[in-house]
């Protein structure tokens, strides 16, 4: 397996996303990994393989199929990476640090239904792009993989927007060196009361200083086909 997503690839065993009730979902649960595409917003697609898969809130086993592909993209001429599984993010912001499109010590905006602030298991400890690679898919989920990057010194001063009065802050419009990091399950059909129109307004005073831009289109939380529709409407 190469280790970067040039590749779609299987994550088997009791690892990564894959560990989330391994035990409850058969006997040898694994879960896609797409490839990564360069393109436009017509290349973000549904795709057909599981993504992610675990129990809701009803104990209903859920089986989330993903996007087609990720996509390498700009939106708002700002560099941007669209995944599926959030925790897929990481790799990209080192990649953009590596590549010089990000310092350490970024800011983050987090856009999102969720803090994603667990702490794993291990904190991010390698070297290279490889190291960074196999960290994410093997040992960090969708809701642990910030404070990694905290403590690796790439984030530093983190906004949390999980909610519309947060909307309101605009502290951190003027700061560069900025990643804008955006869960479209924001907009899930349970969070119909925060205003569209001022999460437009707060993306477009953040564009002109932002140096990255990741989104995540979340399956287990958002029907697939309503994020996609929701990230042509955003830019």
């Amino acid at each position: 397996m190469s280790k970067d997503y040039s590749q779609p690839f299987w994550i088997e065993g009791l690892v990564g996303n894959n560990a989330l009730s391994f035990e409850r979902r058969g006997a040898a649960p694994k879960l896609w990994v797409p490839s990564l595409v360069e393109g436009t917003l017509e290349e973000v697609k549904p795709g057909s393989e599981v993504v992610f898969e675990d129990f809701d809130e009803y104990e209903k086993l859920q089986s989330c199929p993903g996007l087609a592909h990720l996509v390498r993209t700009t939106l708002g001429d700002v560099p941007a990476v669209v995944v599926d599984n959030h925790n897929h993010v990481f790799y990209f912001w080192f990649e953009a640090l590596e590549r010089g499109l990000l310092k350490e010590g970024a800011t983050l905006i987090h856009i999102d239904q969720h803090k994603d602030m667990r702490v794993p298991e291990r904190l991010y400890e390698g070297k290279s792009l490889e190291d960074v690679f196999d960290y994410t898919n093997f040992h960090l989920n969708v809701g642990n993989y910030i404070v990694p990057a905290q403590k690796a010194g790439l984030a530093r001063d983190t906004q949390f927007v999980t909610s519309e009065e947060a909307l309101k802050d605009l502290s951190f419009a003027s700061r560069g060196n900025k990643i804008l990091n955006i869960d479209l399950d924001f907009f899930a059909p349970e969070l119909d009361y925060i205003d569209f129109e001022l999460a437009r307004r707060f993306l477009a005073a953040h564009l002109p200083t932002t140096s990255l831009i990741t989104v995540a289109t979340s399956p287990f939380f958002i029907e697939q086909g309503r994020a996609i529709s929701l990230l042509s409407k955003l830019f």
